[in-house]
């Protein structure tokens, strides 16, 4: 079956006859279908088999806005067996994982960052979107390096035929976004652009005014997408795609005197940019062989800096001092597609990548001069080979794989094996059953550090002499009672060994101490039923799950153990003609409150030697609370009900899209932390009842 019928199933819904059998693939490749109807009606979340979903890209379109931008991470954390963590996060913590141990993917290169403005969304834009999978279980042996789960997106190519342009405006950003031929059926390109505009209004006002104060925080970002896809001939295709993000928190200060004609400017700030690059090609070498290769390079720059200048009459002098940890990554890989039989398919191929790590980078900047302060970089090579074999026998379909790797960090050189296996039977034309099991080992990790009063997140590879690993059997049960519902119910448990637990960041990272190892379990069951009509789709998902650390003789709950998560999305057509198209959709989440940290005990400040009474009336610095190392108390029950409604039309020339939102609808107090003021204990609330707009202009 040709690919381009493969693309146009997974964006439809499958009506199960006597003789369906889908095939549970790991990859954007051809699959075995036998007698598959194919309808246009489709559905939010497709099920592609045990842990493995796909994201209707269509339902971004429809759900509420987060500042006014469409996020499709802040739509898998709605998925069964997925959590955001904190509220407003954009992180994705599966099966009792965190973020650190979900694999992203953009278009088969790694990123390491995925969040804009802190997390409030991701870097993902919805206007270069073709499809998004997410793995929980069932993962394949093409991925690994990550021990909980997998998130791939796809990057669309250009149109081939047309052209099509758009424009978008929101509450905190604008975007762009062109594709169409260069050269007819050829040769086509992408390209996408989201800039903050907020920061530019802030800059401006403070340029025009010539002072201000230095005490507002403004948030800056913007991100560039970009591919050309070269279809050779028929059987060889070459795709070339760039990324580059940037995002800074930052404040100003700017000060002028009139009479003696001094000026002085500060800022200060801190962000990340994100930036990577790949070459893709792909070869049909027979009727039954394919070959898909790649390069790619991919860094992460995490920074704090601080700049001033100084004017006056007859001098002039720029200053800057920064801070940052870098990470860069140049890989390559090859993969075969190779269908033996019409039911007996295998998958093998081979990666590498060189990384290099700074964690602690400083320079000084005076008048171009520059100083700069290394610590010692840090270097992890690691290659890998897998083979994955899916073989069909009469209602069975088995899945075996291997995947075999090597890491080198230069003082430690670890091999290790990752069986994978995974075998599903229909039974009774419209139930399915599935079983999984995964190991996964995880090279890398990241550390975290306080930067002006926010939390930060930075990758460094393994120095211990064992890797983290997962083992994780799963089972599920899915029923097709008709083509507009569709029920499935999975069960886990997941164990995690030598997890790391660091209790002195300087420590750790300057002399390797101060850490501890231990181990993590996961258990639950995960329920997801969804219905897809003419007018009405929805879906619910329900996990009751259990998650615990250990460390040394102490177990507690992980910090993002939820033992009950709900969540509800429903869309209603309102009004459905050719040209005007009405459309309200809620989306609904509950949850049992995080695990938290509250201080317990109280001690005295030492106060100031130097003062008579040891303290200042100016500091007033009477004591010291002590957060605890393990979590003491549940935060409340979390639940949040948003509304959007989205208003297409249809013009002459092109179309126009408004979408209205309103998050957290009946106004919860959800608390985004915790923290104690004059004895008592106080929540800190990210979102209120929040109203957001967008418009689009396509054409």
């Amino acid at each position: 079956m040709k690919g381009n019928l493969f693309t146009l199933f997974c964006l439809t819904s499958l009506s199960v006859s006597a003789q369906l059998t889908v095939r549970d693939s790991a990859f954007k490749e051809p699959i075995l279908l036998e007698e598959v109807v194919v309808k246009a009606r489709s559905k939010n979340i497709d099920s592609r088999g045990l842990g493995n979903m796909r994201i209707n890209i269509r339902q971004l379109q429809l759900s509420p806005l987060f500042f006014g931008e469409r996020d499709v991470i802040k739509t898998l954390q709605f998925l069964p067996g997925v959590s955001a963590g904190m509220e407003g996060s954009s992180r994705l913590n599966i099966r009792g994982g965190t973020n650190d141990q979900t694999l992203y993917l953009m278009d088969d290169v790694p990123v390491y960052n995925q969040n804009h403005t802190f997390g409030l969304f991701s870097i993902f834009n919805s206007d270069a979107l073709r499809s998004v999978d997410l793995y929980k279980g069932g993962i394949p042996a093409p991925y690994g390096d990550k021990l909980s789960g997998v998130v791939s997106v796809d990057l669309k190519e250009g149109d081939f035929k047309k052209y099509h342009h758009s424009a978008s405006l929101g509450i905190l950003a604008g975007s762009i976004a062109s594709e169409g031929p260069i050269v007819e059926d050829r040769l086509s390109y992408l390209i996408t652009g989201r800039r903050s505009f907020l920061d530019l209004l802030y800059n401006g006002f403070m340029e025009l005014s010539g002072e201000g104060s230095g005490g507002n925080a403004m948030i800056s970002f913007y991100d560039l997408n970009g591919k050309l896809a070269w279809k050779i001939n028929d059987k060889n295709n070459l795709t070339w795609q760039l990324y580059s993000g940037y995002d800074d928190l930052y404040g100003m200060n700017h000060e002028k005197d009139d009479f003696t004609k001094e000026k002085y400017k500060e800022k200060y700030g801190y962000g990340w940019n994100t930036f990577m690059t790949s070459l893709r090609s792909k070869s049909q070498l027979s009727a039954n062989l394919s070959l898909s290769g790649k390069i790619y390079y991919t860094s992460l720059n995490n920074f704090n800096y601080y700049r001033n200048k100084q004017e006056a009459p007859g001098f002039s002098q720029k200053m800057e001092n920064g801070n940052s940890s870098l990470l860069t990554e140049i890989g390559g890989g090859i993969s075969f597609t190779h269908q033996i039989k019409h039911d007996h398919t295998v998958y093998y191929g081979t990666e590498g990548a060189y990384q290099l790590y700074t964690p602690d980078y400083t320079f000084r900047l005076v008048d171009r001069k520059q100083i700069e302060y290394n610590t010692d970089r840090l270097k992890l090579f690691k290659a890998s080979a897998y083979l994955y074999d899916e073989l069909k026998y009469k209602q069975w379909l088995f899945s075996l794989g291997f995947r075999a790797s090597l890491y080198d960090n230069r003082e430690v050189r670890k091999f290790v094996w990752e069986p994978r296996i995974k075998a599903n039977t229909f039974v009774n034309e419209k139930n399915k059953l599935m079983l999984a099991y995964d190991r996964m080992f995880q090279p890398i990790h990241t550390v975290n550090e306080m930067d002006y009063n926010s939390k930060t997140d930075y990758w460094i590879p393994f120095q211990e002499n064992i890797l983290p690993r997962s083992d994780q059997f799963s089972i599920g049960w899915k029923n097709y009672t008709n083509s507009n519902f569709s029920f499935s119910l999975e069960g886990y448990y997941k164990s995690m060994w030598n997890l790391l637990l660091i209790k002195d960041l300087e420590y750790y990272l300057d002399s390797h101490t101060d850490y501890e190892q231990g181990k993590g379990s996961s258990a639950g069951m995960e329920l997801m039923a969804e219905y897809s009509g003419n007018r009405i789709s929805a879906w619910a998902s329900y996990t009751l799950s259990k998650s615990r650390r250990s460390f040394g003789s102490k177990t507690y709950p992980f910090k993002y153990d939820t033992p009950h998560d709900l969540s509800v999305f429903a869309g209603y057509i309102v009004r459905k003609k050719p040209k005007n198209r009405h459309t309200f959709s809620i989306q609904l989440q509950y949850n049992t409150g995080y695990p938290y940290y509250v201080p317990e005990i109280t001690y005295p400040g030492m106060g100031l030697p130097t003062l008579p009474s040891g303290y200042s009336e100016a500091d007033q610095i009477f004591s010291v609370d002590y957060i605890p190392q393990y979590p003491n108390i549940r935060l409340n029950d979390y639940f949040r009900l948003d509304a959007n409604y989205t208003i297409e039309k249809e013009l002459k020339h092109g179309s126009l899209t408004w979408q209205f939102s309103l998050l957290n609808v009946t106004n919860r107090e959800n608390p985004y932390a915790v923290y104690r003021k004059n004895g008592k204990y106080k929540a800190f609330i990210l979102i209120p009842m929040m109203p957001s707009i967008s418009i689009k202009r396509s054409f």
